[in-house]
């Protein structure tokens, strides 16, 4: 009985250890928490690097611990750039449930989707505009204070709801945004700068007031605004 008892122990597959299997899983949702710091391209950019070189490193650590088990691994080395492909093979090499797959699938298709880059493509002249009149004051870089108002609100409230949006592309990296309309029978001209590199916005400001043609500065310029975006 005690000869029967050690040969089905010997029969066991091994427990591993998977915590790098879920690593792999779940890194792609952490690299989109973090490029939420990043402040420029660059930095996106050494962000998702750091996310796949680590997940890579993952896989390699993964491999020596299914090989330390007595596994062999030589079918999973060309997956390995594609990580849910990795996964799916690994999982069915030991006929094991493929959840983690559909999990790291998930992941990588809303990272792919979703982080800067992808969602720079589709920045813009029109893009920045709505993102303009969506935005609240209080995200103006030559603001102070705090204010719920909307952007769009206050150019509407002042300049009235026919107000014409127009877009210019002023810089490689620079935007000018202008809503021009009458108010008191003259015309004004409301200028915003937006600064977006293709991957974050890293400027945005309210650049120019032109009030009948002339262009207001200091104090003038801060009057104008504050009844603008503060109110009369």
């Amino acid at each position: 009985m005690e000869a029967v008892l050690q040969q089905e122990q010997t029969c066991e597959t091994p427990k591993l250890n998977n915590g790098a299997l879920w690593y792999i899983c779940l890194a792609p949702a952490f690299g989109l928490f973090m490029e939420r710091y990043a402040t420029s391209r660059v930095v996106g950019a050494a962000v998702w690097i750091m996310c796949v070189a680590s997940m890579i490193a993952a896989e390699i650590i993964d491999i020596r611990i299914l090989e330390k088990s007595g596994y062999e691994t030589k079918q999973l080395r060309p997956w390995i750039l594609l990580f849910p492909g990795y996964i799916f093979m690994r999982e069915r090499m030991l006929t094991k449930e493929i959840a983690k797959v559909f999990i790291c699938g998930v992941f990588c298709v809303i990272a792919i989707a979703m982080n800067g880059f992808t969602q720079g493509l589709i920045v813009d002249g029109d893009y920045l505009t709505v993102s303009v009149q969506n935005s609240g004051i209080s995200s103006l870089d030559n603001f102070n204070g705090s204010s719920s108002r909307v952007i769009g609100d206050c150019i509407a409230g002042y300049l009235g709801e026919k107000a014409e949006w127009s877009s210019e592309q002023t810089g490689d990296d620079v935007w000018t945004i202008k809503a021009a309309g009458e108010h008191d029978g003259e015309k004004v001209i409301v200028e915003f700068e937006v600064e977006h590199d293709g991957y974050t916005y890293k400027g945005f400001r309210l650049s120019g007031l032109n009030v009948g043609g002339e262009e207001l500065h200091k104090e003038e310029f801060e009057e104008l605004a504050k009844k603008i975006f503060i109110g009369e």
